[in-house]
């Protein structure tokens, strides 16, 4: 990425190999998606200390081939899985070996690194924060997105009856054929602060006015979990992921033993024009994920 701006900065690039530390290994990496914050942190709305030209990506899905000297839990030839702050648009990428998990042998690259990053983030908001106990009341926004449609997911696991959620068109359209049990609520011609009873757990995605309108449905002893947006409000918090191999982990098993579900809407080659050509897709119902290998399973 040579610098902020719109998708041309995204351009190929020869560079080296990069240097472990020592608790570090070097993935080759098989699949890598593309996550919203991705698009936001290419376009600058992220924040700008960053110093480019720099590698942008924040999902890894590969094999391991190097370990750094004091790596002990990983060996040359695991398939794992993370997300890094940035550093994943490349064939290989030195990670951490607390943020890596390994991947099981029924669980794809793509799926995994669909996972990496928004639904590792659902899975720590509902499981480490919302603290549920199973009667409450919960709205998530953005269902059809990464981070809400795991949440949703992450939040029947808790069978909670009644779940709220925010989508429009074919995602909603997705949302209530993936579970009729759902209050699916398309916020294009229906204002979701007029509809729903008093919940007790929000989740949202969105931000600005939609966070706003939140807290007027939000009883006064709720609480909202924002990954875009803070507020004076004591009952919000401001969520931002604090990237888990352990935790990244339990999603993968879940998704082996078909107790999660992730939807892949686009597969393609890796390369900086198909990179391009993603980060400005819209209105997409699954994740978009680049693969580096015709057979990469």
């Amino acid at each position: 990425m040579k610098n902020y701006g719109d998708v041309s900065v995204l351009v190929d690039a020869q560079v080296p190999l990069p240097e472990l530390k020592p608790k570090q290994v070097l993935v080759k990496q098989h699949a890598v998606a593309i996550d919203p914050y991705d698009v936001g942190f290419r376009a600058g709305i992220k924040g700008r200390e960053k110093e480019t030209p720099l590698i942008a990506g924040s999902s890894v899905a590969g094999e391991i081939v190097k370990l750094g000297t004091e790596v002990t839990e990983f060996q040359v030839g695991q398939r794992v899985a993370a997300s890094p702050h940035l550093r994943s648009y490349a064939e290989y990428v030195a990670v951490g070996q607390s943020q890596l998990a390994l991947i099981p042998k029924s669980v794809t690259y793509q799926q995994a690194a669909a996972c990496a990053l928004g639904v590792q983030t659902a899975y720590q908001i509902v499981y480490d924060h919302l603290k549920l106990t199973g009667t409450e009341r919960v709205l998530i926004h953005g269902g059809a997105g990464s981070v809400g449609f795991a949440a949703i997911q992450f939040v029947r696991q808790h069978k909670i009856a009644e779940i709220y959620t925010t989508a429009s068109g074919l995602g909603a359209d997705f949302l209530r054929n993936f579970d009729d049990r759902l209050h699916v609520i398309d916020y294009r011609s229906e204002d979701f602060s007029r509809i729903v009873p008093k919940i007790d757990k929000i989740i949202d995605t969105i931000g600005g006015q939609n966070l706003t309108d939140s807290l007027k449905v939000l009883k006064k002893d709720g609480n909202l979990i924002s990954t875009v947006s803070d507020d004076v409000d004591p009952r919000v918090e401001f969520f931002f992921l604090k990237s888990n191999g352990k935790k990244l982990e339990v999603i993968l098993k879940q998704i082996a033993t078909g107790d999660f579900y992730v939807k892949i809407a686009e597969n393609v080659p890796f390369n900086a024009a198909n990179l391009r050509k993603l980060h400005q897709a819209k209105h997409i119902v699954g994740k978009l994920v680049l693969s580096f290998e015709k057979d990469n399973n």
